[in-house]
């Protein structure tokens, strides 16, 4: 007994014909006739020259000027380096408001100085190549002129393009139905 509710839902059907590109196509061409090119070349012998000085620098072996001038880019490094130090250092006497004893510190600190070792490899550098000579190139010209008698015809490509555009069909397959049914005895009730 009761109420029996049968539904179908509805369907919708697509039917889709794919879009197609047909090509024809034929290649352009370039035909060409022409005259053989003369050229004249001349060269002169390549020469090879190989400055090493910059790797024998890097390993100590310099002249005498470029010795001095690095002994005194050092000397003079030193110098700021110290100048820095001890102002630092009369900074510190004369700041007597942290305490301590700064003579001492400074006596300990200037006592054991912190030296840094490295390993290195010599040379650094690479030596200087250069390579001196030259060629000269001449073309004979003709009494065509500069085209040298070059004759070109061009025939142009041809492209065919047909295009069929895609194709969509949506359609309902079946409809949306509800029903109801009522099974069991009529029973007036009392209000």
């Amino acid at each position: 007994m009761g109420i029996i509710i049968n539904q179908v839902h509805a369907k919708i059907g697509i039917e889709r014909i794919p879009s197609k590109l047909e090509m024809e196509s034929r290649m352009a061409r370039l035909e060409l006739r022409q005259n053989h090119a003369k050229v004249n070349i001349r060269t002169e012998l390549p020469r090879v020259e190989i400055d090493q000085y910059e790797c024998f620098a890097s390993a100590g072996l310099k002249k005498p000027i470029d010795l001095m001038r690095e002994a005194a880019q050092r000397a003079y490094q030193h110098v700021l380096e110290y100048i820095g130090k001890v102002a630092a250092d009369g900074d510190r006497f004369a700041a007597i408001e942290l305490g301590g004893n700064p003579i001492a510190e400074t006596a300990v600190r200037d006592a054991y100085p912190e030296h840094e070792f490295n390993i290195d490899f010599i040379p650094k550098a690479r030596p200087k190549i250069t390579v001196k000579g030259s060629v000269q190139i001449d073309p004979e010209r003709n009494a065509e002129g500069a085209n040298n008698g070059v004759e070109g015809k061009f025939i142009p490509g041809e492209l065919k393009i047909n295009y069929i555009p895609a194709r969509i069909r949506i359609y309902i397959e079946q409809y949306n139905q509800i029903r109801f049914e009522y099974r069991g005895k009529n029973i007036d009730l009392p209000v």
